[in-house]
């Protein structure tokens, strides 16, 4: 059942263990560094996956690039947990669909165009920015792969990057908040936001 991102207690006995590795990964052109802060607060090995999003490179090499990583943690038996914002939830759910057998714990998507999203028709020259145009095939074969795994999606219904909003309500996740501000990038600064990823993060 579908629910608010949980508010219990931060202190429950189901919070993250120090060893496991999480990654953020950043939307198309931010600058990967603002996630410093988010990265602080999650417990364990937390690290930005600093992928090229330029919009340069077709999204499925760029998921096959971090299912590489995520499948050699889960090959030493690490638990992998994943936060993409953005175009880089996209990335997060190509590298699960390509890394089917690794030990993946926990997802977080952020405003990520999971129908496609119309801004992605005005820049046809960059592949990974084709792949967000609604229909395309990328986005069928994401839609087409299995998904059975704890998620928190975060999405905004007046976002004025993912057009339209609800594009990012991503109908298989476990947990949903909902965004009334209507500032794609809110998100990257938001307490609020941040307080929910990390309960989430921690089981809580």
């Amino acid at each position: 059942m579908k629910t608010d991102a949980p508010r219990a207690d931060e202190s429950r006995a189901t919070r993250r263990k120090d060893g496991e590795l999480t990654y953020i990964l950043d939307g198309i052109w931010g600058n990967h560094d603002r996630w410093e802060r988010l990265r602080k607060r999650i417990a364990g090995d937390c690290r930005i996956w600093r992928y090229d999003n330029s919009g340069k490179t077709p999204l499925h090499a760029l998921g096959k690039e971090l299912a590489e990583e995520i499948s050699r943690c889960a090959a030493q038996g690490g638990a992998v947990s994943l936060v993409g914002y953005s175009l880089g939830g996209l990335v997060v759910r190509e590298a699960v669909r390509l890394a089917s057998a690794a030990s993946v714990r926990r997802v977080v998507l952020i405003h990520s165009p999971h129908r496609g999203s119309e801004t992605g028709r005005f820049l046809p020259g960059l592949p990974g920015c084709r792949d967000t145009v609604p229909g395309s095939a990328f986005l069928r074969r994401l839609d087409a792969a299995e998904w059975n795994y704890e998620t928190l999606a975060i999405w905004c219904p007046g976002d004025l990057m993912v057009i339209p909003g609800h594009s990012a309500k991503f109908d298989r996740a476990t947990h949903l908040l909902r965004c009334d501000i209507p500032a794609h990038a809110w998100p990257v600064v938001s307490k609020r936001h941040h307080d929910a990823i990390v309960r989430f993060l921690n089981g809580a």
